[in-house]
């Protein structure tokens, strides 16, 4: 049975599934990681408050209650290391895209288990499986014009072996990206072929979606006016969020952050001025470069500031409005960021130009 608090009414934070290896069903708390870490583990926390992390070998699979996503523990062929082009069956926790007659089961891959020099490589596999017949869909890479690519021929040949009877199926194989959407509407034609054909998905998935991101990070503004610029002391707190599009569109995202702000300054070589102040920002990015080591990132948007401590009492001096503008540079789960804030026509006792310095740090939640 499952395990559940001990009160008249479930706690909604212990609605999530785990299925141990022994068959034990238990109602936990999941935590949220990267697809990186929850392929290896899953982390989770019981009713009692008691924590603990299960391995692949250690449980059959787990679903969150919220979005209902579910994972399941399963073997597949990867690099013993990253220098050794030996395959070894690996147990990982991948999550189940679709279910029935034909599954699909998306595996995250870590460095070192893909080709990650090729571009436009991806740092996953699917495991396609229909009756006793189990394929994997994975990447390769091609050399063009002296560097490398990823090459979707093979994944792209073994979806058409799948659907070779299903002419509708057949066509769309023959130019699916290596993505979940275009494999699973690949499926759903497949199965629209067979009546007797029972196949189960989230049907908002053919439709692509969004991916969220969050970063708990820091920053330095640098006043470049000269009446706040004199013996200035400027640093930041804050939480980004960034939204960004999985099927089209995919170089764009909408970012959004809230920050706590303190500066000082001498103001007019007379007095000294303190200034906490709540900072938002909105803005639209474009990945110029883009990898899966490193990518470059473009933004555009508005910076609002409004203080809640200050030494000037004018509304206008405390709450203002800047153009916002500049690149970030991501590499793993860190983002470095470099921004100028610009206000035309400047008003005084209001700064037109600052330089903003951010270092993130991408956190699950």
């Amino acid at each position: 049975m499952w395990l559940s608090p001990l009160r008249g009414q479930v706690d909604e934070r212990y609605s999530d599934r785990l299925i141990l290896a022994n068959g034990t069903k238990w109602s936990v708390d999941l935590r949220r990681s990267s697809p990186e870490e929850l392929a290896r583990s899953v982390t989770f926390t019981r009713p009692d408050g008691s924590s603990g992390s299960l391995t692949p070998d250690q449980a059959i699979s787990f679903q969150f209650a919220r979005s209902g996503r579910h994972y399941r523990s399963v073997a597949v062929d990867l690099p013993s290391s990253a220098a050794s082009p030996n395959r070894a069956p690996r147990l990982r926790f991948g999550e189940v895209l679709a279910s029935g007659d034909v599954e699909l089961i998306k595996v995250a891959l870590s460095t070192g288990e893909y080709d990650e020099q090729a571009a436009d490589g991806e740092p996953y596999l699917y495991l396609l499986r229909e009756g006793d017949i189990e394929l994997v869909l994975r990447l390769s890479s091609i050399m063009v014009y002296e560097r490398l690519h990823a090459n979707p021929a093979r994944f792209r040949n073994l979806l058409k072996f799948i659907t070779r009877d299903c002419p509708a199926a057949l066509a769309l194989a023959r130019t699916a990206r290596f993505a979940d959407a275009d494999i699973l509407r690949v499926l759903d034609a497949y199965a629209d072929c067979d009546p007797h054909r029972s196949l189960t998905l989230d049907r908002s998935r053919l439709r692509g979606g969004v991916q969220l991101e969050h970063l708990a990070r820091v920053f330095h503004l640098d006043i470049r006016d000269g009446d706040f610029s004199d013996r200035q002391l400027s640093a930041g707190l804050g939480y980004q969020a960034m939204a960004r599009f999985t099927e089209g569109y995919r170089r764009l995202a909408v970012l959004a952050s809230l920050d706590f702000v303190y500066h000082s300054f001498r103001w007019e070589g007379v007095s000294d001025v303190s200034q906490s102040m709540i900072r938002g920002n909105l803005s639209l990015g474009y990945s110029a470069v883009e990898s899966q080591q490193y990518a470059v990132q473009l933004t555009a948007g508005l910076s609002n500031y409004n203080a809640f401590a200050s030494g000037f009492r004018s509304f206008f001096s405390n709450n203002y409005f800047l153009l916002n503008g500049g690149a970030n540079l991501r590499a793993g789960k860190w983002l470095l960021g470099l921004h100028y804030e610009y206000l035309p026509g400047q008003i005084s006792r209001r700064p037109g130009n600052q330089l903003v310095t951010t270092l993130g740090y991408r956190v699950p939640l």
